[in-house]
């Protein structure tokens, strides 16, 4: 109902109906029931009252001679310092939402079982909703009510938003309808900037909460960063966080392609901002198939190790270090896969990301793993941890990675998980015949 009423008042105003095709393409969380976020989540999500006033607030003329306040920073003890909105305007919709936030949602010191919580946070959420959409409906003409209106959305985005990640389907849909309504009515408005981010804070929770499962929320996500950047070139500073995090996302779930296009994004529309600098390194990185890499320094022991020297043979390199509790999940892993390939047939390399100063510590862990290749290592505390000069040039975020380097020194394949490259190490791995008996 309220999605209707909404497209109703932006159609009204002279503007295209509301798109709903983008919504086809989130996942369906309404049967997530085991993955559905936690009380705790949706309170930190739905934060505190007052801490949000500054945004939802209404000025209101007073009677008496002290500065006047907004309706957000009234409270008891000063109320009748304010004069509160006649009622049927928008502002009283306004006011009553603000009165809905700083009232708590249980008037009870007793326990309240979580589904009770959820139940009322869902009927006060709804409230907020139905309220915004009268205030909208009743200022979405006049332009001198523009403020109120952005209020108005801002409140209804925001319930949207919460009632989205707590599962419910029509609320996920209203909210790319908002979106696209509110930028067909004026693209470069408060309130359909608005829309746009609230959108990819949805795509963005659902890719860290649904990533690992469904590859398809994380393309979502990076379709809408990509939307976002299309839709709002004017936010620099939005655009290209949006971007990044995309890239991010995409990267940590192995979707290369997708977060080289978000990077490469950065760099061609916004070549002068800081975010293009700190990808740069990345998009080498991501660009490195079929090139030779640079991967040298000191090892452990006081050696040196050069990935140029050992051309002639394949090579695995790793990038880990001992906090990387993925690496330590995939070890076993590890062993086996190299425990089939004859010592001779492949080169192993690897560059610790610690930046703890202990050397003996990282040689201990190597020892106690069996981890018996060489090891770059730096005991310069500016090049240890992230900043090692490897990590650096290449832009690499997280661990562990494994990248394969053919005979003749050219990248072959990269992953984040050593069984990406099984395929590829079994070619290395010489058939064992039958000892007779």
């Amino acid at each position: 109902m309220t999605k209707t009423i909404i497209s109703a008042c932006f159609l009204s105003f002279g503007l295209f109906g509301c798109g709903g095709g983008s919504s086809s393409q989130t996942p369906d969380l309404s049967n997530d029931a085991d993955q559905q976020p936690t009380e705790v989540q949706l309170a930190a999500l739905e934060g505190d009252a007052n801490s949000r006033s500054s945004r939802g607030d209404v000025p209101v003329r007073t009677v008496s001679n002290s500065t006047p306040k907004s309706l957000d920073e009234s409270s008891e003890s000063d109320e009748s310092a304010v004069e509160v909105p006649n009622k049927n305007t928008p502002e009283w919709s306004i006011y009553q939402i603000t009165q809905l936030k700083l009232r708590p949602l249980i008037d009870s010191d007793k326990p309240v079982k979580p589904e009770k919580q959820a139940q009322l946070r869902q009927e006060r959420n709804q409230q907020i909703i139905d309220l915004a959409t009268e205030a909208i409906a009743r200022t979405h003409k006049d332009q001198g009510k523009e403020r109120v209106f952005d209020l108005a959305v801002h409140h209804l985005l925001e319930a949207e938003l919460q009632l989205a990640l707590a599962g419910k389907k029509d609320h996920i849909d209203a909210i790319y309808e908002h979106a696209s309504s509110l930028y067909k009515r004026s693209s470069k408005s408060k309130s359909a900037i608005e829309a746009g981010t609230t959108l990819i804070t949805l795509a963005r929770t659902n890719a860290q909460r649904f990533g690992t499962t469904d590859p398809k929320s994380v393309e979502e996500f990076a379709r809408l960063a990509r939307q976002f950047v299309q839709n709002f070139p004017q936010e620099e500073r939005q655009a290209t966080a949006i971007l990044l995090g995309a890239g991010q996302t995409c990267e940590f779930h192995g979707l290369s392609a997708e977060a080289l296009q978000c990077y490469s994004i950065i760099g061609e529309q916004f070549p002068e901002s800081q975010t293009a600098d700190q990808v740069k390194p990345i998009l080498r990185r991501l660009n490195l198939k079929g090139k030779p890499i640079q991967v040298a320094g000191p090892t452990i022991g006081g050696g040196f190790v050069s990935a140029e020297e050992l051309v002639g043979k394949p090579l695995l390199v790793v990038f880990w270090n001992t906090q990387a509790q993925p690496f330590v999940r995939q070890l076993p892993t590890i062993h086996k896969l190299l425990s089939q390939i004859e010592p001779g047939r492949l080169n192993v390399i690897s560059v610790s990301l610690d930046d703890d100063d202990n050397e003996a510590a990282v040689q201990t862990f190597l020892e106690s793993n069996d981890l018996l290749w060489p090891t770059i290592f730096h005991t310069q505390e500016d090049k240890r941890g992230w900043n090692n000069p490897v990590a650096v040039h290449y832009g690499i975020q997280f661990v562990p990675q494994y990248w394969i380097v053919s005979s003749n020194g050219n990248v072959v394949e990269m992953a984040n998980d050593i069984r990406q490259l099984e395929p590829l190490l079994q070619k290395l791995m010489v058939p064992r015949t039958a000892t007779k008996p």
